[in-house]
């Protein structure tokens, strides 16, 4: 094979090399960064909840107001000790909507996130240090955000704190992947001027082969040719340069071998990771999120019990007290009380529904027990649950999900019914249970979310036994 045979062999293998690349970062390596990011936002919103039950945070009343078109950081000026609790809830509130911005909106690909947009990410992901959320951290937001969660800590609210100290460790973590593969990224933008050199201007029919002969000539050519053949395109005289030396130096067949592994895509970590990983602990995480609700549903039913009183205390009159004295002497038991709520569920029209309050009630007493009977690990029943078969630990997960959301559509329409029904001098009486619903629907996505990861290893690995793969390969 002739000399220019094998510039043009290595031209055409190198272009492959980046397409290839391109490819797997918009179907792998993009996917995961944000898959990452709804994670992340996940955590910000649960974390957000807590903190502003405990009024370590006060929401931004204007957080809806905002049109988010870019990515941009939230303020870092210092404030006052006095008020860190609006404006660590201000900034949050901010970070937490722009967060949903890149989650949403941002377009996860090769082609979409330039230089500079991996530039902006890089630096919004470094708005709060989450390996180092602690009260003497030099920056402002980090600072007070570790000052916030120190008080949390102490407040004795028990398994949502641990969960959400447990979620901050793995939030960390994605974070610190968000920023490798970022880096990653833009390191690859390097690579992929340069293939784009090499396809739209070495590989052109009009480019002079005989420039490859020397490094004066080389250099020369592209840059004649470059901004005929990519036009619009900047010229960067430092990637020019690596080219030229990747066909002219004494050192360039080292060079070659040093960028051919630059683009090398296979995910070899990915491998091992799915052979070591552990698919009954993730399942099982789930049934501790559902455990976890027992706190919030307990809550929910304390106020529901106020909330019930209050509505009874008003039908009160004459007629109802003879009325309860004729059922006292005669042994008659009180009437059942049953409560007409308006249900509405996504993409269905509202419906009424009767809910019977003593059963309602039972059966929610039913579920705080028995979940909060799956938040330690030496219980009965978690014992019981762990030593079940995956298959039924995740039917019992998806048969979870599923009731708990009829019951938030259910808890939604009470909540509703109370505000309305109460007479206006116990309005201000009525316990809301919004915050609380807020909170369960957040704890049940990352139920999903183990359902999901548990459901997506199961269906990998099955499909590697229909392939003949086995995991240890």
């Amino acid at each position: 094979m002739d000399n220019a045979n094998q510039e043009e062999s290595f031209n055409a293998k190198v272009i492959k090399a980046v397409e290839g690349k391109a490819a797997w970062f918009d179907s792998t390596m993009l996917v995961k960064v944000q898959d990452g990011y709804r994670n992340h936002l996940v955590f910000i919103k649960n974390m957000f909840d807590l903190l502003q039950k405990r009024s370590l945070v006060i929401p931004d009343p204007y957080k809806n107001d905002r049109q988010i078109t870019k990515v941009t950081c939230p303020d870092e000026t210092p404030f006052n000790d006095n008020d860190r609790a609006q404006q660590l809830g201000i900034r949050l509130n901010d970070y937490e909507t722009m967060v949903d911005y890149i989650c949403n909106y941002m377009k996860f690909s090769v082609e979409q996130l330039t230089t500079d947009k991996i530039k902006k990410l890089l630096e919004f992901n470094n708005s709060f240090v989450w390996n180092g959320l602690n009260a003497s951290s030099s920056r402002v937001n980090t600072r007070a955000l570790g000052i916030a969660l120190s008080e949390l800590k102490n407040s004795g609210m028990g398994m949502a704190v641990g969960m959400l100290f447990d979620g901050l460790e793995n939030t960390a973590r994605e974070i610190d992947d968000i920023n490798k593969a970022l880096k990653s990224l833009g390191n690859f933008h390097r690579e992929k001027y340069k293939g784009e050199i090499r396809k739209n201007v070495i590989a052109d029919r009009r480019f002079d082969s005989n420039a490859m002969n020397d490094a004066a000539s080389l250099s020369a050519e592209i840059n004649r040719l470059l901004p005929i053949c990519m036009p619009k395109r900047p010229v960067y005289q430092e990637l020019i340069k690596e080219i030229v030396d990747e066909e002219t130096a004494l050192a360039k067949e080292e060079l070659r071998k040093k960028l051919l592994k630059r683009l090398e895509y296979e995910d070899k970590a990915e491998k091992e990771k799915v052979a070591e990983v552990d698919t009954h602990e993730i399942i099982m995480s789930g049934i501790r999120f559902i455990g976890s609700l027992a706190e919030q549903y307990n809550v929910v039913q304390q106020k529901i019990v106020v909330n019930h009183d209050i509505l009874q205390s008003e039908n009160n009159g004459l007629k109802e007290r003879l009325m309860r004295l004729i059922r006292k002497i005669f042994g008659m038991s009180e009437p059942q009380v049953e409560y007409q709520v308006s249900v509405s569920e996504r993409g269905k029209e509202s419906r009424k529904e009767i809910i019977n309050y003593s059963r309602f009630m039972e059966n929610l007493t039913k579920r705080i027990t028995y979940y909060g009977s799956l938040t330690e690990k030496t219980s009965p029943n978690y014992q019981r649950m762990n030593s079940q078969k995956d298959d039924f630990i995740y039917n019992f997960v998806s048969n979870q999900l599923a009731e708990n959301g009829r019951l938030h559509i259910r808890l939604t329409a009470l909540d509703d019914f109370f505000k309305a029904m109460a007479a206006p001098a116990d309005r201000a009486r009525i316990k809301g249970i919004k915050m609380e619903l807020t909170t369960l629907k957040n704890i049940l996505a990352k139920v999903n979310q183990c359902k999901g990861e548990y459901l997506a290893y199961v269906e990998e690995a099955e499909q590697m036994k229909k392939l003949g793969i086995k995991n240890n390969e």
